[in-house]
């Protein structure tokens, strides 16, 4: 029953389900928590206040843990000691994220203090500090977060993470037969570590790879569900699954590696059946438009039924009452145009359902494409989607903007689609889900003119509505408007964590990128952030004023390592890094200092030395080996200076963060090359090739160097095909590599052409003879090496008449060279495909013609052969009578 009633609470269900069930000690504080109550939990568990006298900043954290063993551990069961740091959590989250704020704080509840003095206050936020980055100072009730993670660090004898020195293990440790309230405490205390990750600007060190070991496998789930009592109904244990995949993806976007999200989304996808679709269709988003553009949607519909909503939780929403805008884009039927009309590019597309396997969005490019399920459905009153679809297109947002390249206009629209989806619904609306929806849809609404007002207006709004205490606001306080706490923190765990004091920084970084330095100032003088102030004076140039504030910064906390690090970025000062990295174990300084004497300044006087760049850089990897760009950088310093296994080790962790990344992929494969495994850098280089690499010449080169040295001659062709491709418009027939493609004519040349028609041409002479015969005519310009040999393919394919038409070609591309009367070499070769011409006319002019009816190649060929020598003889006679040439001219004429 225990773990049934934790599943309750990590499901966050309704009371009512709870209250159903025996009464217990457990069942009431987890009805108390399910409520929005867990400040009530908390209340009923403290028997002994915590001595704030004897708390100082050496002894804190032991007098905190002994306090807990005294007083939680050793009073309490397992399952109560869990439920009560989940209270502790619950309540920091309400605090800091969801609002409204507890009605004690924790100073009252724990300390018996009307208050808490700043020294105290400054020890329980700097426990909370991660690698050398300091834990916002302004959060509300620290102690709270903090007796929470070494409540669950107790629980599920984990190392510490409060102690810098101790590395942790993170190799698996849950399985199927873990017991399942130990599984709980290990994702309660994956939840509260990343929590805690969103209280710093970056995540690093040791806990970013706890959170995510603990949700990389499934078994987690498993051990959960296993333990439930054996009447438990499937539907209920299906909704762990679902929120296990959900949080899978929400913490690895968390940690920066979102480009292994794809999976945990697709699998959610199927668990929950949601369909949707990305496609186009025409909309009118103003009263007097009077034509439809075209634009995207997002056709979605569930297949679960919806948890109830009451309207008293839902948010209100308010009408726009524009003069010019509609309330809601107004679309067309889909795809009502002529189907003729419906003008696509060519994409790969799935046989079976033509929609377009795309790596976050399943995208139907015609109407007939979309599902038979979705096309039902009117573009403008879609239906409601359940909670836990609506967040999966918030992450699958998320997903997208953190994987896609800032400020494309085509993204933009796909972020706008998905978000309308989520705005434009009918129905009850969760508070949490719905405003984090209007702020992803105001942060795209700042970037386009018309819209930058109302996308401001919205975001001082929701900032607002956290309950924050802002002495002037721009939006009165509504009454009645206090949504439920329960129904703010029911899916705060499954989305990306942002504190409400980050919602107003990004509020004031708005202002900033807009010019409103004042209010951009104000915001940041109100949330006491410095290094984020200096790093915005620095991105506009106003490099003294950001080392103004990074050094007041200091002088006020001398332990900020970030901000050591940030003015070490500033003055390019290495022994600021050095001091950022002796006093918190900053991870980007380590990397400021690898890239600085990986290439110092010109004025420091030093060489490069990538040795000692490696070793800072490697001090990095071993505090944060998540990083993707210090992986890189890594890497290539190996390649430049001739350390492939260590390159190749680090573009191998590359390529597992992001294996998307095709130049990651080229680099390993160049590694793997000169570590003579041509077979793996083969493999890596198809894998590049089939990433983001249509337009990287070098890659397709690489490719077809490395697939000639293993005789993949279809690979080659592919590759050198490509490679003309990119480089025909700005080079010419220069794009083509003559040595290369005589070796794949020599191959076609090898096989026989087939005669009957029961044989088929294979895939490499299909290919080898499209390109030499209908692609490379139209890029020769003056090389008659490239007309003899598309002579060669045509005499290969038995059409004598379209050899012959290629000597012909050639001749004439030669004999119109303008140097061909001051250079004796272009005439002498000029002389060459002259012989090679009366040749051809010699052996072809007589073969059966194109018609096969008794006609020939060429009847007159000894006509012509004479004519084509009298014609050089005629340009050269003035200038190289004399010569030897012009007396192989006139034997070759003689021989006619």
């Amino acid at each position: 029953m225990d773990v049934l009633l934790h599943c309750h609470i990590l499901l966050a269900s309704d009371q009512t389900a709870v209250e159903s069930l025996p009464e217990s000690s457990l069942s009431s504080a987890a009805t108390q928590i399910l409520s929005g109550f867990s400040n009530e939990v908390i209340n009923k568990a403290i028997f002994e206040s915590i001595n704030i006298e004897q708390i100082t900043k050496s002894n804190a954290l032991d007098t905190l843990k002994q306090w807990i063993n005294e007083n939680v551990l050793s009073r309490h069961s397992s399952p109560e000691s869990l439920a009560i740091a989940i209270a502790f959590l619950q309540c920091f989250i309400q605090n800091n994220f969801t609002g409204q704020s507890t009605p004690l704080s924790s100073s009252q509840t724990l300390f018996n203090r009307s208050e808490l003095d700043e020294t105290h206050t400054s020890i329980f936020t700097e426990l909370l500090n991660v690698s050398g980055q300091l834990t916002y100072e302004l959060c509300d009730d620290p102690v709270y977060l903090l007796l929470s993670l070494l409540i669950l660090e107790e629980l599920t004898d984990g190392k510490t993470l409060f102690d810098s020195d101790c590395e942790p293990d993170v190799e698996k440790v849950i399985s199927n037969d873990t017991d399942p309230i130990v599984a709980l405490s290990y994702w309660w205390r994956s939840r509260a570590l990343l929590v805690q990750l969103s209280l710093v600007s970056e995540p690093n060190g040791y806990h970013p790879i706890v959170a995510s070991s603990i949700l990389d496998s499934i078994d987690l789930a498993h051990a959960i569900s296993n333990g439930l009592p054996a009447e438990t109904e499937e539907s209920f244990k299906k909704q762990i699954y679902v929120i296990y995949y959900l949080e899978h993806c929400r913490c690895l976007l968390a940690i920066q590696t979102e480009h292994l999200c794809l999976p945990s989304l697709t699998k959610v996808k199927k668990l929950t059946d949601f369909e949707f679709v990305l496609t186009g269709a025409k909309a009118k988003r103003t009263k007097f438009q009077q034509v439809a553009h075209s634009g995207l949607i997002i056709l979605a519909k569930s297949s679960l039924p919806e948890e109830a909503v009451s309207a008293v939780d839902s948010p209100d929403t308010f009408e726009l009452n524009s003069d010019l805008l509609l309330e809601k884009p107004q679309f067309d039927a889909i795809g009502n145009e002529h189907l003729d009309e419906q003008i696509v590019k060519k994409q790969k597309s799935d046989e079976t359902d033509g929609v377009i396997s795309d790596k976050i969005l399943p995208i139907a490019v015609r109407q007939e494409f979309i599902p038979p399920s979705l096309q039902e459905l009117d573009p403008n009153n879609q239906p409601a989607l359940t909670q836990y679809d609506n967040i999966q297109l918030l992450l699958r947002m998320y997903t997208i903007r953190q994987t896609s390249p800032a400020n494309n206009p085509l993204v933009e629209e796909e972020l706008g689609a998905l978000i309308s989806r989520l705005v434009y619904q009918d129905g009850a609306k969760n508070w949490t889900i719905f405003s984090r929806a209007l702020w992803e849809r105001s942060i795209v609404e700042t970037k386009r003119a018309k819209t930058i007002e109302r996308g401001l207006l919205q975001m001082q709004s929701l900032v607002e509505e956290l309950g924050l205490k802002i002495s002037t606001k721009m939006i009165p306080d509504r009454a009645n408007s206090v949504e439920s706490t329960k129904q703010r923190l029911k899916y705060i765990h499954q989305l990306p964590l942002i504190p409400r004091w980050s919602l107003d920084a990004t509020l004031a970084e708005k202002y900033m990128s807009l010019g409103v330095l004042r209010s951009a100032v104000e915001i940041y003088e109100r949330l006491h952030m410095e290094c984020e102030a200096a790093l915005c004076y620095a991105a506009v140039g106003e490099e003294k004023q950001a080392e103004q504030i990074i050094v007041k910064c200091i002088e006020r906390n001398p332990k900020n390592a970030r901000a050591y690090s940030i003015l070490g970025d500033i003055r390019q000062d290495p022994s600021l890094w050095e001091k950022s990295w002796e006093i918190g174990r900053y991870v980007n300084a380590k990397t400021s200092l690898g890239r600085y004497y990986y290439n110092p300044p010109r004025d420091s006087g030093l060489d490069r030395d990538h040795a000692v760049a490696l070793k800072h850089l490697n001090d990095a990897l071993r505090i944060f080996p998540l990083s993707f760009d210090t992986w890189y950088f890594y890497g290539c310093i190996g390649l430049e200076f001739g350390k492939m296994n260590l390159a190749a080790e680090a573009f191998s962790r590359c390529v597992a963060l992001d294996e998307t990344h095709s130049l990651s992929w080229s680099n390993l494969s160049a590694a793997y090359v000169q570590l003579d495994k041509l077979k793996e850098a083969y493999s890596c280089l198809k894998r590049a090739i089939s990433s983001d690499a249509r337009k990287n010449w070098r890659i397709w080169d690489n490719y077809m160097i490395v697939s000639m040295k293993l005789g993949e001659w279809d690979d080659v062709l592919l590759a050198f095909r490509h490679l003309v491709e990119l480089r025909r418009d700005q080079a010419g027939e220069t794009s083509v590599d003559l040595p290369i493609l005589e070796k794949l004519i020599e191959i076609l040349v090898s096989t026989d052409y087939p005669t009957d028609s029961s044989q088929r041409l294979t895939h490499y002479q299909h290919s080898c003879m499209e390109f030499v015969c209908d692609i490379l005519p139209s890029l020769v310009t003056t090389s008659a090496r490239l007309w003899k040999l598309a002579a060669k393919v045509e005499l290969w394919r038995k059409r004598p008449w379209m050899a012959l038409a290629c000597h012909e070609k050639a001749f004439r591309a030669v004999s119109h060279n303008p140097e061909l009367t001051i250079d004796e070499k272009i005439w002498n070769d000029c002389i060459d495909v002259c012989e090679d011409l009366v040749a051809a006319y010699e052996s072809l002019g007589e073969m059966e013609g194109k018609h096969g009816a008794g006609d020939v190649v060429c009847q007159n060929w000894n006509y012509k052969a004479r004519s084509s020598i009298k014609t050089l003889m005629s340009r050269g006679k003035n200038y190289w009578e004399d010569s030897d040439g012009w007396d192989r001219l006139v034997e070759l004429k003689s021989t006619l």
